[in-house]
């Protein structure tokens, strides 16, 4: 048993410098009940006998204790030894001589006061808020200082009685901040208001009652710059405002901007100190744009500071020669000035930023000094995102610029100058590709050649950025100077990586190839034999730790151009790949030293991934050694922690962690270093779902355990998204191997995605969510999904509804304010994208009861009525009445003939839709048109005839088959179609019959935008060429010719393909093969493609008509109608 004297001993060895020392005593400080250390340390605390130096560390760990252990350490206590403890703990506060230590002890008592309040705000610690206010009216300026000190640490202190207390807590706050005489307590009565404030950020109340403050604030700051230059703590505080409640600082925005813009320029001061006023300006520049746009003077000088700044940079004597790629430091002026100018483009807008850069960055880039140039190139990679509209009318002349400093005589710049193109190339693209290809991509591979080995990888960094987003048939005119080049480099730099160990290069270029093939796809294919046994050498002898990086990057290469080529060149080559993929998993499986961090792993979920894609069901061997590296990596855990404030400082250097602050002295640290790779797992388990479904079934119940929990990782998005999007695929398995398992299974998913939905902050994932739960539906089917859970799908939706009309209102109302301008308007059309986007998926879910349910979904619809009429009022935004018509498209198509009891009110609409000028509203109403024509019942019969001649319009307009218009017209054509096909008595007689209209039907076609609607026309082409239609083949079928081409057009586009229609037979059948009408197979089951080339065979055996027919066609349309014939 340790006594207190044993213990006392121990505090000491933990703060031994000798490591065996002290992580012995940290085995033995562990090993104590958490109770009884708490007692011993607050015994030190009391003890002045005890050094100062482990007193202080008695209440660091006692602080500890509580955040970590508090029920053990205290709240099992008895009820009088937690009173006594407490009342120990304010006496000793009280007469502690030493401030630090008031200080330290003070941190400890705000743990346990912040575990004293119930969840209605009562406090089981009521002696407390008397103490506290009693301190701050001491005549002790210590005292006051701790009860400041004390309140920053727990704002909640007052709990529910802080509203009829704001006036005293302004009096408080005011006498501490308003005292000139006293640097400590004026400064900590400041951290103290902003951590109230920040804790009541959305409460308008407050802000108003303490808005007299701000100014006293903002004084007290400027004030404590000159007083303590390194004290940083306020303008971290301010930092905190300003990001969390900005709109306290709004009445005053000028003179913050105004101090920290005086503090960024002084050069006297650290940089820290500046960084920090560069940060406040920043965050109020993204939180509250317009007003700081309204400050445009401070704007256009803050980016002439920042591109000084940017260039603040030493010289390098071992730059050209290292060989790993640049490390930035995060703590540099030139790095942090990048990354303000970079925000503040986002934040303010293109104009307001792009005023000085215009000004400043061409004579930049014309200094005589590297360091002007190298700046100004940086600073159009950092401007080029938020600046992109305007920059855009102006990519040419700023590629003139830029391109020309690829060949500059410093490497520094040259080094700049790709990272330019690189950042263009994605942010323009792919209008940078199509425009300003024959500038940029010859001067990239040219860089390629550099003797300095960043920059070579550099350039070969920006080509992986223009090949993500060039079109292929540009890329192709370059294709055999592109891989020549990266062949000679790739061969060169494997050379010397085994001569002299020099990797960064050959790490790039291969990541380059993977990106050209990728790019490129089959056109990748003669280059496949000059790649393909480099890289698998490499795969296979890359074996040392520090090759493990470009091992992966080779994995990935070697996946992604097998994926280009296909199949049937890639599979020679696959089984040796897997091979040696499976021999590393089961190494590092066996390894007992494996490697957490091994780079390799991710690389290889995603190759597996891709080969999967590549080989569909016949991946289905490899799956019991990949999945266990997969899974462990989708069951990553972050690692989270509650740091002080020296512990954050330290931690936030770490580039794997990411800090945030809770409160005074308090901070909430996660490892992030794992979460990409933990998506990345995630994702991979969607692709193998998803490929090969009912046989991925045994692994469905393991990834539905680790899936459906994470729908609340709110760490990263990406995993959230992922493991919605995989819930449909595993229930689709289970129920096709395991019926019996599907109950549970939806019961638990059903739940988890409605309560997921409900809780997601983020829009776009809101939006998958939604697409999952459709999705669900669809892939457990009516049997499964009980009135109960109807109904509450119907009570999200219901939820979902009223919001995106609250969200639209206050839009609208955001219109109105004082700060509204152009720039905030897009902001508002940004988030009305969003909302767009959720609405869209709620109409998927809406579809999917549909699908399942058909005409019993109808009272499920009739409960949202409501919100289906209202998104079809004329004040409403396009994309709602777009939104609006496919829901009644959907009740029109499944409600088939009870559909026309709600006519009334979407037929009105309708009407007018057909001619709206937005094409995507135009193509609703249409589709709806169709299939009323196919669905509904005879009282359609009486409204059919008026859309005939508004369908013809848009059929035979000028423009209709613009790139905007063609999908709208196909569907006017297919509609017709319906018409046509189903409705023949409904055309009017101003068009004529079917037999008058059907030749203008015929110069109508081709259609191939839309596979669906592509199927229903030439399902009738089909339809009336085996009836022997003499008016659609002419006299002497001489109308043949156009009706190939027709065919031709539509599959050598896709529109027409043997994979439209997976439930239907992919087999052609030969002639003879079936019984015939008029020379024609009669199986309907076959889909338009199927019954196409049955035609064209039919036409191939007549030797006399083929030259006619094919002589028209070019080379595409020839190529795809040979494939299509070949196929049995």
């Amino acid at each position: 048993m340790v006594d207190y004297s044993a213990f006392q001993n121990l505090l000491v060895q933990l703060q031994s410098s000798d490591n065996e020392v002290r992580t012995q005593a940290e085995a033995a400080y562990d090993g104590l009940l958490a109770s009884t250390r708490f007692s011993f340390l607050l015994q030190t605390i009391s003890d002045k006998t005890i050094s100062g130096q482990s007193r202080h560390m008695a209440a660091i760990l006692g602080r500890r204790l509580l955040v970590n252990d508090y029920t053990v350490a205290f709240e099992q206590l008895p009820p009088e030894t937690k009173n006594a403890a407490k009342q120990q703990l304010l006496v000793g506060l009280i007469h502690e001589p030493e401030q630090p230590m008031r200080k330290k002890m003070a941190d400890l008592i705000a743990e346990l006061v912040r575990a004293q309040f119930d969840d209605d705000g009562n406090s089981e610690w009521p002696e407390f808020l008397p103490f506290l206010l009693e301190c701050s009216n001491s005549t002790d300026n210590g005292l006051r200082e701790i009860a400041c000190h004390l309140f920053a640490a727990v704002p909640t202190v007052f709990g529910n009685q802080q509203a009829s207390n704001l006036p005293l807590i302004g009096q408080f706050l005011g006498r501490a901040i308003g005292d000139p005489g006293h640097y400590e307590l004026r400064a900590s009565g400041v951290r103290a208001l902003t951590a109230f404030i920040v804790q009541n950020a959305t409460e308008n109340s407050v802000l108003q009652a303490l808005k007299e403050l701000a100014p006293m604030m903002l004084q007290a700051i400027s004030s404590a710059i000159q007083s303590d230059p390194d004290d940083d703590t306020l303008l971290k505080a301010l930092v905190d405002v300003a990001d969390a409640a900005h709109k306290y600082l709004r009445p005053y925005l000028a003179a913050t901007l105004d101090i920290c813009y005086k503090i960024l320029r002084n050069e006297e001061l650290a940089d820290p100190q500046r960084h920090l006023a560069l940060e406040v300006i920043i965050t109020l520049a993204e939180n509250i744009p317009a007003a700081v746009r309204k400050s445009s003077n401070i704007v256009e000088s803050l980016v002439g500071t920042l591109l000084k700044m940017m260039t603040e940079m030493d010289e390098e004597s071992d730059w050209n020669e290292a060989d790993t790629m640049e490390e930035e430091d995060d703590s540099s002026n030139a790095l942090t000035a990048e990354v303000a100018l970079d925000r503040l483009s986002c934040a303010m807008g293109g104009q307001h930023v792009l005023n000085e850069i215009i000004r400043t960055v061409p004579g930049m880039l014309q200094n005589a000094d590297w360091k002007q140039r190298y700046a100004g190139l940086m600073a159009i990679s950092a401007c080029s995102e938020g600046s992109s509209k305007l920059m855009e009318t102006m990519l040419g002349s700023v590629l003139e610029a830029v391109v020309p400093r690829l060949a500059d005589p410093h490497p520094r710049v040259r080094y700049a100058a790709c990272n330019s193109v690189g950042q263009m190339a994605s942010d323009f693209g792919p209008k940078l590709q199509k425009a300003h290809h024959t500038l940029v991509l010859p001067a990239l591979v040219q860089v390629l050649d550099d003797a300095v080995p960043r920059v070579q990888a550099n350039a070969g960094a920006a080509l992986v950025n223009f090949c993500e987003k060039v079109p292929q048939h540009i890329l192709v005119n370059y294709l055999d100077g592109l891989v020549n080049k990266l062949e000679q480099i790739m061969n060169s730099k494997f050379q010397e990586m085994v001569q002299h160990g020099r990797k960064l290069v050959l790490t790039q270029i291969v990541t380059t190839v993977a990106s050209v093939a990728d790019a490129s796809e089959k056109k990748f294919l003669p280059y496949y034999d000059r790649f393909m046994p480099i890289l698998k050498y490499i795969m296979e002898n890359a074996v040392h730790k520090d090759l493990r990086l470009l091992r992966g990057k080779t994995i990935e290469c070697i996946s992604l151009i097998g994926l280009a080529v296909g199949k049937e060149k890639f599979i020679h080559d696959v089984g040796p790949v897997m091979n040696l993929l499976m021999a590393t998993q089961i190494q590092n499986d066996t390894d007992a030293a494996g490697d957490d961090d091994d780079p390799q792993a991710s690389y290889m979920i995603s190759a597996w991934a891709r080969i999967c894609k590549l080989l569909g069901r016949d991946f289905e061997s490899y799956l019991p050694v990949v999945m266990p590296q997969v899974l462990k990596s989708a069951c990553i855990k972050p690692e989270i922690c509650i740091l002080d404030n020296d512990e954050a400082d330290t931690v936030e250097s770490d580039v794997d962690w990411q800090v945030v602050k809770l409160g005074e002295d308090r901070n909430y640290a996660i490892r992030t270093s794992g979460l990409e790779d933990k998506a990345t797992a995630c994702q991979m388990l969607v692709c193998y779902a998803r490929e090969m479904k009912e046989s991925f079934a045994p692994y469905c119940q393991q990834v539905l355990e680790i899936m459906v929990p994470l729908l609340d990782f709110y760490f990263n998005d990406e995993v959230r998204s992922a493991a919605a999007e995989c819930l449909p695929y595993l229930l689709g398995s289970l129920k096709a191997r395991q019926p019996d398992a599907v109950v549970q299974a939806w019961t638990r998913v059903h739940k988890s995605l409605l309560r997921a939905v409900t809780n997601e902050p983020e829009r776009d994932v809101v939006a998958d969510h939604l697409l999952s739960l459709a999705g669900c539906i669809e892939a457990v089917g009516k049997t499964y999904i009980t009135n109960e859970q109807l109904t509450e799908i119907r009570g999200l939706l219901d939820h979902l509804f009223h919001e995106h009309f609250e969200k639209s209102d206050e839009r609208l109302a955001k219109r109105q304010d004082e700060d509204y301008d152009e720039i905030e308007e897009e902001r508002l059309l940004t988030e009305k994208d969003e909302d767009e986007y959720v609405l869209s998926k709620m109409c998927d879910v809406v579809h999917a009861v549909f699908v399942v349910f058909g005409q019993e979904a109808l009272p499920f619809f009739q409960q949202l009525l409501v919100f289906c009429v209202k998104l079809l009022e004329p004040n409403r935004p396009w994309s709602d009445l777009q939104w609006g018509i496919c829901l009644w498209d959907d009740v029109i198509e499944f409600g088939g003939t009870q559909s026309w009891q709600y006519h009334q009110f979407f037929l009105p609409t309708f009407v007018q839709a057909v001619q709206h000028q937005q094409p995507d509203v135009r193509q609703a109403a249409i589709y709806g048109i169709g299939v009323a024509a196919i669905n509904g019942g005879p009282e359609y019969n009486t409204i059919l005839p008026d859309f005939v001649a508004p369908l013809i319009q848009i059929i035979e307009a000028p423009d209709s088959k613009s790139e905007d218009n063609n999908l709208c017209t196909e569907n006017a054509i297919s509609t017709l179609t319906k018409i046509m096909k189903y409705r023949p008595d409904c055309l009017p007689p101003s068009v004529g019959g079917v037999d008058t209209l059907l030749p203008r039907w015929l110069d109508w076609l081709p259609v191939w935008d839309d596979a669906v609607e592509t199927e229903h026309v030439y399902g009738y082409l089909c339809d009336l060429i085996e009836a022997n239609n003499s008016i659609i083949l002419g006299p002497d079928n001489a109308n043949l010719p156009r009706i190939v081409k027709a065919i031709a057009e539509a599959m050598s586009t896709g529109g027409l393909s043997d994979t439209t229609e997976d439930s239907k037979p992919k087999s052609i059948p030969a002639s003879g093969d079936h019984p015939q009408q008029n020379g024609f197979p009669p199986d309907q089951k076959l889909s338009a493609y199927q019954r196409c080339v049955y035609i064209l065979r039919h036409i191939q055996s007549n030797s006399s008509l083929v030259e006619a027919c094919v002589s028209q066609l070019n080379d595409e349309q020839r190529k795809a109608v040979s494939v299509a014939l070949m196929n049995k």
